[in-house]
């Protein structure tokens, strides 16, 4: 999301998101779960799952994450469940925390199993087997949907998890907490969910992704905002088909987004290969519909959070600045919500561990038996 978002993102407070009408009865239910073996992912005991949830369009599909437990005896009640958001990892189904199984993030689930807690993880639409779009990229409804129902799910399918249990997530990971976070309460109310923790969450970047335009020039060190914003106009034309995308987008952009969709994030960067922002647009995002169709993608509630709600951000973070979550924090204080925030010396990469003294000590207090 690089330096440009830092210009852009607190210059207009958009309204929060409200949830919309919740679920088809069938959202949540297990189409398949298969064990996998010990140390997968980091975990004891692992699972694979597909699931049904909703799909990009408000539809239904199937979609698919890990169930992961810790060795030995449940307490009594059960394991409480940790839902994780894995990061940006690309937008297609090679990409998933399933398909890379679960290496880029087996440090954090074995910590929370040290901890007492069972993990959840999905993959997000689109980053597994049963993809059958490209990953809608930041669409803060199907990370949502996708989130709850897989919890939903898992509690379903193992005896031995308790039906408590919170939202953990860094990066894109934290966007999407907060978006589950927010709808949890409404979309599985048969659960007793405790509270969210965004860490360095990805928000308010459709302000600053409002503002690109065919004037923005090439800046050093702005590749990978070119690479986040083609993947959030990809995502959007998997969630909004009606939209008429290729009418914004130069020859340039049209095949940065269609490369886009069939390569991980460790390959975004080669493929922008220098292409500036401007050099996508063929007008500004805020010419016409493309600005209000991202904010209703992917902006982050501001209101409506029925459960405790923890942020931290590095104030050192190049890729989400840390402006993008003090503007959302002054979104909070307006709308009344309230949050526990901490900030750190940290680039993106160290949030987990620089989080890790104030994040345990949260999840023990929210996930403790009633």
């Amino acid at each position: 999301m690089a330096t440009l978002l830092v210009a852009s993102a607190a210059v207009t407070v958009l309204p929060g998101v409200t949830a919309t009408a919740e679920p088809a009865a069938e959202h949540g239910t297990v189409t398949a779960y298969e064990p996998r073996p010990p140390g997968w992912a980091g975990s004891d005991r692992a699972w694979y799952v597909e699931y049904t949830t909703e799909s990009p369009t408000g539809g239904t599909t199937v979609a698919s994450g890990a169930v992961l437990v810790p060795e030995g005896a449940p307490p009594p009640g059960g394991w409480p469940v940790i839902a994780w958001g894995h990061g940006t990892s690309g937008l297609a189904p090679q990409c998933g925390f399933t398909a890379t199984d679960g290496r880029y993030d087996a440090d954090i689930v074995a910590r929370f199993q040290d901890q007492g807690y069972a993990v959840v993880a999905p993959d997000y639409l689109g980053l597994g087997p049963t993809a059958e779009t490209p990953h809608p990229y930041l669409h803060s409804r199907t990370e949502a949907t996708a989130t709850v129902d897989l919890v939903r799910a898992a509690v379903s399918a193992n005896p031995d998890l308790s039906d408590t249990w919170a939202v953990v997530g860094v990066s894109q990971g934290g966007h999407a907490a907060l978006n589950a976070g927010h709808l949890a309460g409404s979309r599985a109310p048969e659960l007793d969910f405790r509270g969210t923790a965004a860490l360095a969450p990805a928000t308010n970047i459709d302000k600053a992704f409002a503002l690109v335009g065919p004037y923005v020039p090439e800046i050093p060190g702005l590749d990978g905002a070119t690479a986040y914003f083609a993947a959030a106009l990809a995502g959007l034309r998997v969630a909004a088909p009606d939209l008429d995308l290729a009418a914004y987008l130069t020859p340039t952009g049209a095949e940065l987004v269609d490369g886009l969709e069939t390569l991980c994030v460790q390959d975004w960067g080669d493929r922008v290969g220098g292409a500036s922002l401007g050099s996508l647009m063929t007008r500004p995002a805020f010419d016409g519909e493309l600005a209000s169709r991202l904010q209703q993608y992917m902006a982050v509630p501001t209101a409506g959070y029925d459960r405790p709600v923890l942020v931290t951000h590095g104030y050192a973070d190049t890729t989400v600045p840390v402006v993008t979550t003090l503007a959302l924090l002054g979104e909070f204080q307006v709308a009344g919500t309230q949050y526990e925030f901490h900030t750190y010396d940290v680039e993106h990469g160290g949030i987990v561990d620089a989080s890790w003294p104030q994040l345990l000590p949260y999840l023990a207090g929210i996930l403790a038996p009633a």
